[in-house]
C-alpha cells in the first residue's frame, strides 16, 4: 500500500514522518527560479528593523479571531506539509488585513491548488517550488475555500481533500485555476536567515514557511516549549514569537511559536493562546533551523475586495505593487 491508497490520522503520520518519510524534497530548479528575485527581508522593509524587539509577537491571534479552528482545522493526511505550512503562514497577514478592515475575509484558504504544483506524482513537495507558485513570479496564489467553476470544469474546494491537490501533481493544478488564485498573490515572497529578520516580520504581521529536518517532542512543557525529538523531513510555518525580557531570563532568547499541520497531535500547557498543535521552540533550535536555509517569509497576502492599496505592514511607509 502506498501512501497516496489511504490518509493518516496525526499519530500515523508521526511515526511515518520519524521513520523517513520526506515531505519536503530539493528542487534545484524551483530554488533557482525563486532565489533569482527573491531579496532578503531587511533589504526590502528597513522600515522593520527592530520592530519586534522586546515585544511578544503574536499575529496568529487574527488568524484565530475569524477562524477559531486555525492550526488544527484541516489535519494532514498525505505528504502535503508544504502546501499546509505556505497556506498557514499566508493565513496571517490576510487575517490581520481583514481583521483591520483594509481586506474582506472570504474563509480559510485552501492547500489543494498550492500541493498541485509541486511538479511530479509522488508525495512531498518543495518549500521554495511551493512559495514560487504563490509569489509574484510564479502561475498560483491563494484560494479561499470554495467551489471553482470554468466552463464544464469545476472543482470543490470547499473542505479540505488531501486527494485532490496530490492527483495534481503530474499534471499540475489546472491552469484556469491559477488564473483564478492569481488575483491572490503574496506580494513578496522573502529570505529569512537570522532570528532577528523571523521576530521582526512576525512583529509586523507576516508569516514563515519552514522546512526543517528536525523532529520535536509531542509533549509541550510548562511554558507551551517542545523539545527536539528525532527528524522529520518535514514543513511547518512559524506564527508568533516571543522576544519580552521573560523569554531571555527563561531560555536565554527569543522563542518561536510554531504551528504543525497535523491536528491535535501533541499535548501539554499552553501560553499566550497558542493554537492547538503548535509548540514554541527554544531560542537555538530556531537559529539553528534558520541556518539550515529553510525559511521563507510569505509577506502581504492583501486578501480580496481590498479596502486600501496601501499594506497595513509598513505603517511608516507603505510598499506598492511598484
Amino acid at each position: 500500500m502506498t501512501i497516496l491508497e489511504r490518509q493518516f490520522t496525526p499519530q500515523e503520520l508521526l511515526k511515518i514522518y520519524e521513520n523517513g518519510f520526506r515531505g519536503t524534497i530539493l528542487d534545484p530548479e524551483a530554488k533557482s527560479s525563486l532565489y533569482g528575485s527573491i531579496s532578503s527581508f531587511y533589504s526590502v522593509l528597513p522600515q522593520a528593523v527592530d520592530k519586534g524587539k522586546g515585544k511578544a509577537s503574536l499575529p496568529f491571534k487574527f488568524a484565530l479571531m475569524l477562524d477559531e479552528e486555525f492550526g488544527i482545522c484541516e489535519a494532514q493526511t498525505t505528504g502535503d506539509c508544504v502546501s499546509h505550512a505556505t497556506r498557514n503562514a499566508g493565513m496571517l497577514d490576510y487575517c490581520s488585513d481583514a481583521a483591520w478592515g483594509q481586506t474582506k475575509y472570504k474563509g480559510r484558504l485552501a492547500t489543494e491548488n498550492i500541493y498541485g504544483y509541486r511538479g511530479h506524482g509522488g508525495q512531498g513537495a518543495s518549500c521554495d517550488r511551493l512559495a514560487l507558485y504563490v509569489s509574484q513570479d510564479g502561475p498560483g496564489g491563494f484560494l479561499p475555500r470554495a467551489v471553482y467553476k470554468n466552463g464544464n470544469s469545476s472543482v470543490d474546494l470547499t473542505t479540505y481533500r488531501s486527494s485532490i491537490g496530490a492527483n495534481w501533481g503530474n499534471s499540475g493544478t489546472p491552469s484556469w485555476l491559477n488564473a483564478i488564485a492569481a488575483t491572490n498573490k503574496a506580494l513578496r515572497v522573502l529570505d529569512v536567515t537570522t532570528v532577528e529578520e523571523a521576530r521582526d516580520a512576525l512583529a509586523v504581521g507576516f508569516g514563515i514557511s519552514m522546512c526543517s529536518g528536525l523532529g520535536f517532542s509531542s509533549t509541550r512543557n510548562a511554558d507551551g516549549l517542545a523539545e527536539r525529538s528525532g527528524g522529520w523531513s518535514h514543513a511547518m510555518a512559524w506564527i508568533g514569537c516571543d522576544d519580552t525580557a521573560w523569554a531571555y531570563k527563561t531560555y536565554g532568547g527569543p522563542l518561536f511559536l510554531v504551528q504543525n499541520s497535523w491536528g491535535e497531535w501533541n499535548n501539554g500547557p499552553k501560553r499566550n493562546d497558542q493554537p492547538d498543535g503548535s509548540f514554541w521552540i527554544r531560542p537555538a533550535v530556531a537559529k539553528s533551523m534558520l541556518d539550515d536555509g529553510g525559511g521563507l517569509i510569505i509577506s502581504s497576502v492583501r486578501g480580496f475586495d481590498r479596502e486600501l492599496v496601501l499594506d497595513r505592514a509598513q505603517s511608516i511607509e507603505e510598499i506598492s505593487n511598484a
